[in-house]
């Protein structure tokens, strides 16, 4: 039995608790204030003053003598139905909720989401304030302040931000307590939010595209393959990072998508028609049977891998190499996931182009293409369209790159 100080990634102490072969974290308003160390000192004292209670009281009594409360999911059954009744605090019924929130259940980046929104931002605010209790003037107070509040950045936060943690974070929390009938009220079906504009897309000028796929033919061959996929397949990075050897069939020129990659996770792709078959464009599946193979390679291995052999992954490797290549190549820095926008804009521009076709092509929709997309359609679609099905029929095109040999 021991129990000893732990910080979150928040800054925020906890206590970490050892108990008959099991290991438990209770978490505590105190966050760490550097040099000073009243808090961490604070928080080892009760440590110490928890871990000798523990010797003669049970768990969830230790808890309430020492902090004066005691995370609903370390209470007996009995209590816990008698504290819910009494009024659960938002901190309690979160210690319990988050657990439920776990891959496969929800997708790891959620989760990730959740932990940083409602530990970071909610819990300091209104941790203490029971569920039952929670209104309107609550939810907007904390929307101000989240406003007005600077990050470590010291820059603002955006509305969008703020209306992430609140409308689509917070609000899934409640959401559950209300299908777990501990709340019977809605506070922010009245909480209204002004319209935020879409981010818009910014994919790389055919330049730039080439410059990079060159650079990592010349530099970083062992990803030249899966940054050149990226550009002319318009697949997601995550969906691109889960494919298997299975996935891919190189002699009819086909990607099969019906996973991807989240957090070193593997789920269901973004929606349920990004399941999908894509007939590659040729000059892709020219440059994919390039690719140095082994000799008996296996179906259930990843397809794109990095130097070590592990799958590839969106999360680090741009960090490791794809900022470094931008910055190298003086190309103003944008996210991997650009390499989508790239294609689909490039995509649009082309004779007799789609919508419908290239939709499905990305497991995307018609509508989500005209929002974002819409200023790349060619200016004589609508000639195209009078003139007959002729118009419509594809030439053969050409990636503007010549590949170094």
């Amino acid at each position: 039995m021991s129990v000893w100080v732990e910080k979150n990634r928040h800054g925020y102490f906890g206590l970490r608790i050892a108990l008959k072969g099991q290991r438990f974290w209770v978490g505590t308003k105190y966050r760490d204030e550097g040099k000073a160390r009243t808090n961490r000192r604070l928080v080892e004292a009760k440590a110490v003053v928890l871990e000798e209670t523990l010797a003669r009281l049970p768990l969830d009594e230790a808890l309430l003598e020492v902090l004066g409360s005691c995370p609903v999911r370390l209470l007996p059954e009995k209590e816990r139905e008698i504290r819910r009744a009494s009024g659960v605090t938002i901190r309690e019924y979160y210690d319990e909720w988050i657990q439920r929130k776990t891959w496969p259940i929800v997708r790891a980046s959620a989760a990730k989401k959740y932990r940083w929104s409602i530990e970071a931002h909610v819990l300091p605010r209104l941790g203490e304030k029971p569920l039952r209790d929670l209104s309107r003037q609550d939810l907007m107070k904390l929307r101000a302040e989240l406003l007005e509040e600077k990050t470590f950045r010291e820059t603002k936060r955006s509305l969008k931000t703020v209306r992430n943690i609140i409308d689509w974070h917070l609000r899934a929390l409640w959401n559950d307590a209300l299908a777990d009938e501990l709340v019977e009220h809605d506070p922010f079906a009245n909480v209204k939010w002004p319209r935020v504009q879409s981010k818009k897309v910014d994919p790389f000028e055919s330049g730039e595209r080439d410059k990079i796929i060159a650079w990592y033919w010349s530099n970083e061959r062992n990803d030249y393959w899966w940054v050149y996929s990226a550009f002319w397949s318009g697949t997601r990075p995550g969906e691109a990072a889960a494919l298997r050897r299975g996935d891919v069939d190189l002699a009819r020129g086909v990607y099969s998508i019906t996973k991807s990659r989240d957090e070193k996770r593997e789920g269901a792709p973004k929606t349920p028609g990004s399941v999908r078959d894509i007939p590659l464009l040729p000059w892709l599946c020219e440059e994919l049977r390039k690719r140095p193979e082994e000799t008996s390679p296996k179906d259930e291995e990843f397809f794109f891998v990095t130097k070590q052999g592990g799958p590839m992954t969106d999360s680090w490797w741009p960090k490791r190499s794809w900022y470094g290549c931008l910055t190298e190549l003086k190309i103003r820095p944008r996210k991997f996931y650009a390499t989508r926008h790239t294609f689909i804009s490039w995509a649009l521009t082309q004779p007799g182009c789609n919508l419908k076709g290239l939709a499905e092509y990305c497991g995307t929709s018609v509508m989500m293409i005209e929002q974002r997309y819409g200023k790349y359609m060619r200016k004589d679609f609508l000639e195209a369209l009078v003139g007959g099905e002729k118009s419509f029929q594809s030439p053969t095109l050409q990636p503007t790159l010549q590949t170094q040999k």
